[in-house]
């Protein structure tokens, strides 16, 4: 293993939400630069009654000037092929050429024979939940809701048709309503067709909303071209892009979450992170297969709850909330079209959401003083549809929880509480997924160290797998932030041309409140990339280290395997030495008896040699007891040494004391003789 990844292997990622399938079955309805292959297509799919424009229906007047303008601005081809499928045409059907892949989930979302396919386009053509919100000039703004019911199918519609025109006289006859907001739950032909029509909608403003992808291939059909930024600012809406994250308590609600995802009309995709930690998983569920007491409380109570063991998951949308406005008017009133997303049923929002933004009643206060929650927060018992919608309609309503402003022309325009009302939720759940990355970088972080409570894994790939995906993932949601940053801003810019009291808005102001915590956000991105890349290099630095560990015990292996060899090398070469007796083999038994004996002595020898060699504690030994040996040895030759140099001083001192004595001797004679005197006279 540790050469083939040094050869640059990698263990592959197993991403849940990647689909082998569109990887080859794309483009069978043909790609960006085959027009003709398009044509056939759409031909063959005639002749076998399958083709989604062959319906009894009325086309009608908006779907025709989109159409019109198809070939002039391609872009629109999408919306058309929306307008008319209900959803991206790739999700129509099996196309001609297309071979299913098996044990895969199939691509299209619609039946298998031509009537499920058709109830369902009609079912999606209808879709709709829209709720319109009107401020007037005193007072809580009202709500209308326009939902469709399979047993009522054009209520809805007749409704909403009814609704847009109503909005329209308002210009004229109801000079107390400031603002009419139309807040848009998923797309359908209906819903374009209608307020597209009615209120005289950009075709590219509902064309922003279809799809979302991070890049786009260069065969891709449906990518928007971008635009720039000049001509961006002559666009009467913007677009803020955000994560929404969702937590699940099993990996089938999570499946079940992906396959209502593939339900909406739009094209979105709920992605999960493959990032578990030790903290997600109940005590039942751990991989190390232990039970201490703890973990068999926890099953205990599991099981008498009845519940099962958790196996936490979280998923996360790209999403995108898109905000149009009118300005062909010349009078008091406004009209705004919201596009959000809708919800899947299933989990629940990541740390049950955001916290409640309303003013905390005192204690002073009478208990029916408190105020009712989002219905995100609410339990599962309250039957309010916990979505995105409805937490925009409820924040939406309330005047007290945002921000006052600074300007003096700002306070009186209807767009300032819808407008921050998208803002707070916007920046609330990528304040979410911000705190949710940095947890689990932290988690990683723990991994890398391997505190004693973890349980014990050898294993740093999954660790790199889990950085790769954020290594992926927080360049796309910089950038995503940053695009909505910029498209923010720029709706000062947009809303100067406007004439009318309802325009004249200081946008800048209505956003300037939030500013901090979008680039606050944007800060935590790019350190959190940073940090990736620095945990990246220590996980590849521990593989490294742990390869090397492992190169380490192999060699001591074929160090093994090459010690157990040498065994048969003694008795192989005395049995070549006593091959060569030339005596009939009968008196063999001599040359046998001596092959045993050399061969277990040599057996011996070499084995007690091995031992010596590879015996730390012995050849340490040995060795301290000749280095002990030697130096005991070297003080007494020294120390006998300098006994007998100083036998002989001494013998020779006292030499030299004896002829001392006899000159006296002879010199006191002399000096009696007159000697002395002499010599120096």
């Amino acid at each position: 293993m540790a050469a083939r990844r040094s050869l640059g292997y990698y263990k592959r990622s197993n991403w849940q939400y990647f689909r082998k399938d569109l990887g080859t079955n794309t483009y069978f309805f043909g790609d960006a630069y085959q027009d003709e292959k398009r044509e056939d297509v759409i031909r063959i799919l005639r002749e076998e009654g399958r083709y989604w424009g062959d319906t009894d229906r009325v086309e009608g007047e908006y779907l025709t000037y989109v159409k019109s303008l198809a070939g002039t601005w391609p872009q629109l081809q999408l919306l058309v092929d929306f307008m008319e499928v209900g959803t991206i045409p790739t999700r129509w059907c099996t196309f001609p050429g297309e071979v299913p892949v098996k044990n895969q989930k199939p691509r299209y979302v619609y039946g298998d024979t031509i009537p499920e396919i058709k109830r369902e386009q009609f079912l999606r053509a209808k879709r709709m939940n829209v709720a319109l919100l009107e401020y007037k000039s005193e007072g809580k703004p009202s709500v209308e809701r326009y939902q469709f019911d399979e047993l009522h199918p054009h209520s809805a519609l007749a409704g909403l048709e009814e609704a847009v025109s109503r909005v329209k006289d308002n210009s004229i006859s109801r000079k107390d309503i400031k603002l009419s907001l139309f807040v848009v739950e998923d797309l359908s032909r209906d819903i374009i067709e209608t307020l597209g029509a009615g209120l005289d909608i950009d075709p590219r403003f509902f064309r922003t909303q279809l799809i979302d992808y991070v890049w786009n291939n260069v065969r891709d059909p449906w990518r928007e071209p971008p635009m720039l930024d000049v001509m961006s600012r002559q666009q009467n809406w913007f677009q803020m892009r955000l994560v929404r994250s969702r937590y699940f308590p099993n990996h089938q609600e999570l499946s079940d979450a992906q396959d209502a995802v593939d339900r909406f009309n739009v094209m979105r995709r709920m992605d999960g992170d493959d990032n578990q930690a030790f903290w997600d998983k109940d005590p039942a569920t751990g991989k190390d297969g232990t039970k201490n007491k703890a973990s068999k409380a926890a099953n205990g109570s599991s099981s008498k709850l009845g519940e099962a063991p958790v196996d936490a998951k979280v998923g996360h949308i790209r999403s995108r909330a898109t905000f149009w406005l009118r300005n062909d008017i010349d009078n008091d009133t406004a009209v705004a079209v919201l596009l959000l997303e809708p919800t899947p049923q299933q989990g629940y929002p990541l740390w049950r959401g955001y916290a409640n933004w309303d003013e905390l009643p005192l204690f002073s206060s009478p208990p029916d003083d408190i105020p009712l929650a989002p219905p995100s927060m609410r339990s599962d018992q309250d039957e309010t549809p916990k979505s995105w919608l409805e937490d925009f309609v409820f924040w939406a309503q309330k005047e007290t929880c945002f921000p006052k402003l600074p300007s003096p022309s700002s306070p009186t325009s209807p767009l300032v509480i819808p407008v921050q009302a998208l803002l707070h939720l916007v920046c609330t759940d990528w304040l979410t997924f911000t705190d949710y990355l940095n947890a689990r970088l932290n988690q990683i972080d723990w991994e890398i160290s391997r505190p004693a409570f973890l349980p014990v894994n050898d294993d740093r790939e999954p660790i790199l797998n889990k950085l790769n995906i954020w290594r992926r993932w927080v360049p796309v949601c910089r950038d995503m932030l940053s695009a909505t940053l910029r498209q923010a801003s720029d709706l000062e810019l947009r809303q100067k041309r406007y004439e009318g009291e309802a325009y004249r808005i200081d946008t800048e102001a209505i956003f300037d409140p939030y500013r901090r915590d979008y680039e606050r956000i944007q800060e935590r991105l790019n350190d959190y990339e940073v940090r990736i890349d620095r945990l990246s290099t220590v996980v590849n630095n521990a593989i490294s280290l742990e390869d090397a560990r492992n190169t380490a015990k192999n060699s001591e292996s074929v160090g093994n395997l090459t010690v157990l060899a040498s065994l048969f090398v003694p008795p192989s070469l005395v049995a070549s030495l006593l091959a060569m007796n030339t005596e009939p083999l009968k008196d063999l038994d001599e040359a046998l008896k001596w092959w045993v004996v050399a061969s277990f002595g040599a057996i011996l020898l070499l084995f007690a040699l091995y031992h010596t060699m590879r015996s730390e504690l012995t050849w340490k030994v040995v060795w301290k007891t000749i280095t002990k040996t030697t130096e005991k040895y070297a003080k007494m030759v020294t120390f006998t040494s300098k006994v007998r140099k100083r036998a002989e001083r001494d013998k020779d001192e006292s030499d030299d004391d004896q002829s001392g004595t006899h000159g006296r001797q002879i010199d006191s004679e002399e000096r009696k003789n007159g000697v002395l005197g002499d010599r120096y006279v």
